[in-house]
């Protein structure tokens, strides 16, 4: 992040700033515009900045970013890869309705991980919200399908599912199922959401992740958490370029309270 002063500060040649941004994660296309600005451009920092935020503004200019806005009678399916910070998004999740007078449930579907349960478990006790839990391997449709008329009263239901990768086949056709078993009861929700947790540090990786998650749940929403850490943080770029899935949020830090929604122009002033 902040390469623009990196290659300020250090006077770096033309091939050093192209090394700097491939390791932060952008690729090879989005590069050789920032270089060519950088080449062709005799600015200071803070003017190149303006001319490649609206370059790159000028080529996103049609894609969605952060639109959601908190509404009753809302459903979210949560997945991702084991490790991707799904469980504590869905704490900094409960928070954020919470924070706009909306009243959570959640549903541990991921029954064969118990450690999963107690993390949701911990997060119900803090935020004082009820939890539908199922038995050790129970089916997590079957819980899905039951937390559903349980939470009925709830404003918003949060589903955690089990951390799968997404070329686990019969991971994925479990999800798969989930999903169907949610569409039968959509009638009960205004909004359906299956929103995919991503790990800002495993950059242009993250595209087939999400491709596979993709074929088998339409995916309406992308989080992309540990930006604090955001050695990768450039990749986003590419996601955005080659996926109609919008970015709603980005979780940062551990405090229940990092988490906003993704803004594109604020996104790059993080990046340049």
């Amino acid at each position: 992040m902040f390469f623009l002063k990196k290659i300020f500060q250090k006077k770096l040649n033309v091939d050093e700033v192209e090394d700097l941004l491939f390791e932060s994660g952008v690729e090879p296309k989005f590069a050789d515009l920032i270089l060519e600005k950088i080449k062709n451009s005799n600015s200071k920092e803070d003017d190149l900045k303006t001319l490649i935020k609206k370059e790159l503004t000028q080529q996103f200019q049609d894609k969605e970013f952060g639109n959601y806005e908190p509404a009753n009678k809302s459903l979210f399916v949560i997945a991702g890869n084991n490790g991707s910070g799904k469980t504590t998004f869905i704490g900094k999740f409960i928070h954020y309705f919470q924070q706009n007078s909306l009243k959570p449930g959640v549903i541990a579907a991921d029954t064969f991980r118990a450690a999963a349960i107690e993390q949701l478990e911990f997060f119900a006790n803090k935020f004082e919200i009820p939890i539908v839990k199922g038995q050790d391997k129970e089916d997590p449709s079957a819980v899905v399908f039951r937390g559903i008329d349980q939470l009925a009263y709830c404003d918003v239901i949060i589903v955690d599912t089990s951390g799968r990768q997404h070329n686990n086949k019969n991971l994925m056709a479990e999800l798969e199922k989930l999903s169907n078993v949610i569409k039968k009861k959509s009638d009960k929700f205004n909004h359906v959401y299956n929103l995919l947790t991503i790990d800002a540090n495993t950059g242009l990786a993250s595209k087939h992740i999400i491709q596979g998650f993709q074929d088998s749940i339409h995916l309406n929403g992308i989080i992309v958490n540990k930006v604090d850490s955001n050695a990768k943080y450039g990749a986003l770029l590419s996601i955005m370029n080659d996926f109609s899935i919008p970015i709603l949020f980005e979780g940062y830090g551990e405090d229940m309270s990092h988490l906003r929604k993704f803004q594109f122009s604020e996104y790059l002033d993080r990046l340049l």
